[in-house]
C-alpha cells in the first residue's frame, strides 16, 4: 500500500512539473551592434615613498590636488574623475642577525579615474598628468556614450533571430510558429577594445605631441534571448 501511495504521488508530481514547462518551439536568439566608442576611461595612479607617514601623505595630496587642478582647466566635468582606491602602509626592513627593525619606510598609492567624452583628447590628457607626477596608467577602457540605445538594438536582433530560428524548425515539422508563450533574457555581453596594462609614464613619451598612441577600434554589445513559441498544427 505504501508503494502504491509512493507511484501515485510520484505520477502526481510529474504531471505538476509537465503542466509547468512550457510546450512549443523553444530557441535561443542573439543580436550584436558593433559601436565606434565615443568615450576612453583611463585610471591613473601616484605612488610615493618617505621615511614618515606624515611626509608620505604631503607629497601624494600634493599630487592629487595639482592633478584635479588640471583636469578642471581641461574643462574635465567633476562627475567623470573619481578616486579608484587609496592605500597607505608601512614596510619595515629588519637586520641580517634578527628581528630588530633596521629601518621603516612609509608608502602611500592612490588611483584616479577619468573619463574622457572626446577621446582625441587622450594623448593630450595623458601627458598633462604625466608631467603633474603620475606614475602610470593602471587601464584605458573604451565606452560608449548611447550604451542602452545600441542595447535596445541588439534585443531587436536577438528577438528576430529566435524567431528566424522557430520558423525553420516549424517548416521542417511542416507545422506554424505561434506567439510566444516565454521569453528570458541572459545578460548583455561587451566585447570591448579594453587595453588592460600597467604602464610605467617615461619622460621621453612627451617628447612628440603630435604622436597618437590610442587606436580605438570597435565594441561588439550581445543581447543573447531564450523564447518559447507554441505550436499552431
Amino acid at each position: 500500500m505504501k508503494k502504491l501511495f509512493l507511484a501515485v504521488a510520484l505520477l502526481f508530481t510529474i504531471g505538476l512539473v509537465a503542466q509547468e514547462q512550457p510546450s512549443g518551439i523553444s530557441v535561443n536568439g542573439e543580436g550584436t551592434i558593433t559601436v565606434v566608442p565615443d568615450e576612453v576611461l583611463i585610471q591613473v595612479y601616484i605612488q610615493e615613498e618617505a621615511s614618515s607617514a606624515q611626509k608620505v601623505k604631503e607629497n601624494t595630496d600634493k599630487v592629487i590636488d595639482e592633478v584635479l587642478k588640471y583636469l578642471k582647466s581641461e574643462k574635465i566635468p567633476q562627475k567623470n574623475i573619481q578616486t579608484e582606491y587609496v592605500r597607505l602602509g608601512k614596510n619595515v626592513q629588519t637586520s641580517k642577525y634578527g628581528n630588530v627593525p633596521n629601518a621603516i619606510n612609509f608608502y602611500a598609492n592612490q588611483s584616479i579615474s577619468v573619463l574622457l567624452t572626446d577621446v582625441s583628447k587622450y594623448d593630450e590628457i595623458t601627458r598633462g598628468l604625466l608631467e603633474l607626477g603620475i606614475n602610470g596608467i593602471n587601464s584605458v577602457q573604451f565606452k560608449s556614450s548611447e550604451i542602452e540605445k545600441y542595447e535596445a538594438q541588439a534585443r531587436l536582433k536577438a528577438i528576430a533571430d529566435a524567431k528566424s530560428k522557430a520558423n525553420e524548425y516549424a517548416k521542417a515539422l511542416e507545422v506554424k510558429v505561434g506567439t510566444p508563450i516565454l521569453i528570458s533574457e541572459s545578460s548583455n555581453t561587451y566585447s570591448n577594445p579594453q587595453v588592460f596594462r600597467t604602464m610605467e609614464m617615461k619622460q621621453s613619451s612627451v617628447s612628440s605631441s603630435n604622436t597618437q598612441t590610442l587606436a580605438v577600434g570597435e565594441m561588439e554589445i550581445k543581447a543573447q534571448i531564450h523564447v518559447v513559441f507554441s505550436i499552431i498544427n
